[in-house]
């Protein structure tokens, strides 16, 4: 299955306003291209459902997913409930820094096209890659540095070891 990692460390921000700033779905549409359009539905102050419109390959993709934003624990999980792709799951988590934060987005996600994965799954890595990476750059303008994979991972590591020196 399809893995997803994305940090941005932070320069002069706090985990828990970062994660905050990530998490705020409804945003989206206005920091990345492929993000056309997000609605949110709030159950309570951590819990709310979140309609995505994402183009991909010159169609549009549409899934609801269950979130939980628990900033007392500096993560967010999210979770698709129903829609185009068959799995999409993960976490932000914020990590705090000496000079600010990493913030780190971990996700998986299943296409549901077993026949074509091989074509798809790399080309949605990289679309879902470039919309995160949009929305970093965007939000924390000149103020992050963002890197993939398991350098992504690399610097949350780095983001937790800090906070304990």
């Amino acid at each position: 299955m399809p893995r997803v990692q994305i940090s941005g460390e932070v320069d002069g921000c706090e985990a828990r306003e970062g994660l905050a700033l990530v998490c705020d779905y409804e945003r989206w549409p206005d920091l990345s291209d492929a993000v056309e359009a997000v609605r949110v539905e709030r159950e309570d102050e951590r819990q709310s459902r979140s309609f995505w419109e994402v183009t991909f390959r010159r169609g549009l993709m549409r899934w609801t997913e269950r979130d939980e934003l628990n900033l007392s624990e500096l993560e967010s999980k999210f979770e698709l409930v129903e829609g185009d792709p068959d799995l999409f799951v993960g976490t932000w988590k914020g990590e705090p820094t000496a000079s600010g934060c990493v913030l780190t987005m971990d996700a998986e996600f299943d296409l549901g096209m077993p026949s074509l994965e091989h074509i798809l799954d790399p080309i949605a890595v990289e679309a879902i890659e470039d919309a995160v990476e949009s929305v970093l750059l965007k939000t924390f303008a000149g103020k992050v540095k963002v890197t993939f994979g398991e350098r992504a991972a690399a610097t949350a590591e780095i983001g937790s070891k800090s906070e304990g020196s």
